[in-house]
């Protein structure tokens, strides 16, 4: 996909959609555009992405997950978008945090996804996310100086900060309180009272990282499980060895994981520490 492609896909492809294209040219920075991007052309298109620095470990049509979640040559389940699971720390220390230079414990893969059909409701409310935030961080910010970008404000408005919020709204807006989801959430949050408000003794009724935590099998939710007058298109997610193997945490394994799929060099050239003297000097 070259840039010329990618600006004709938004401003002419999808001419559609609301300030799009304006908000698309604000961004000073490829990473935010490369970001974007690949969610609206899987909500367009359909079909399999992946980061530059990715190396298939095996044919997708091999993956032992995707095979596990129903995904045969001959059958396709009810699902609109399969994701994987990239940081599954969510008691990790601040310090942990501090030396793995993460903004949250916990998240989604959004270097590899895989959409089935086309026209996601969980990728249209990504992409309604990211350029609600654009818009907010454009007018939060310096008339003179303009919009600026550092690492949090890239993670939370385009990555995996924002990526992951929407999963989670989403499904907590669309299943019934009496979906497994919901009640595992319910459940794990006993005795901590995260979900439970100041105002009220009854927790919130949503879906947190509980069902995914430490996830060894694929997890789906069909869309029929949706709650009646709600749209979800039905979600797959991978354990952290299909995507997320040869991390030094999450209980990650190896890059040669039986589970592995594709094998993810975390190059990460858009991050700013990642281009330091203490790069080249220390590795």
């Amino acid at each position: 996909m070259t840039s010329e492609w990618a600006d004709n896909f938004v401003t002419e492809t999808l001419a559609s959609i609301p300030d799009l294209a304006y908000l698309y040219k604000t961004y000073p920075h490829n990473v935010l555009r490369a970001d974007l991007l690949r969610y609206l052309i899987l909500w367009y298109y359909g079909g399999y992405y992946s980061d530059m620095d990715i190396f298939p470990a095996r044919s997708i049509k091999s993956c032992p997950a995707l095979r596990d979640a129903g995904f045969t040559d001959t059958v396709d389940p009810d699902i609109s978008l399969v994701i994987g699971v990239e940081i599954d720390e969510p008691f990790a220390s601040p310090q942990k945090m501090h030396d793995w230079h993460w903004v949250r414990s916990y998240g989604f893969v959004q270097y590899t996804m895989y959409a089935p059909q086309r026209f996601s409701p969980l990728l249209r409310e990504i992409i309604v996310r990211v350029l609600s935030h654009t818009r907010r961080h454009i007018d939060q910010s310096n008339f003179f100086i303009g919009a600026r970008y550092n690492e949090l404000a890239t993670l939370e408005i385009t990555g995996p900060g924002v990526f992951t919020d929407a999963i989670l709204d989403v499904l907590s807006d669309t299943l019934p309180t009496t979906h497994p989801l919901i009640q595992e959430s319910v459940k794990a949050d006993a005795g901590l009272g995260d979900m439970v408000p100041p105002s009220g003794a009854s927790p919130i009724q949503r879906v947190t990282w509980a069902p995914f935590y430490r996830l060894k099998l694929p997890r789906c939710i069909k869309g029929t499980d949706a709650k009646l007058g709600k749209q979800l298109g039905g979600l797959c997610v991978l354990p952290v060895n299909s995507w997320g193997n040869g991390q030094r945490h999450s209980e990650a394994e190896g890059f040669d994981s039986h589970q592995a799929c594709v094998n993810h060099r975390f190059g990460g050239t858009w991050k700013p520490w990642k281009q330091s003297w203490q790069k080249y000097l220390l590795g």
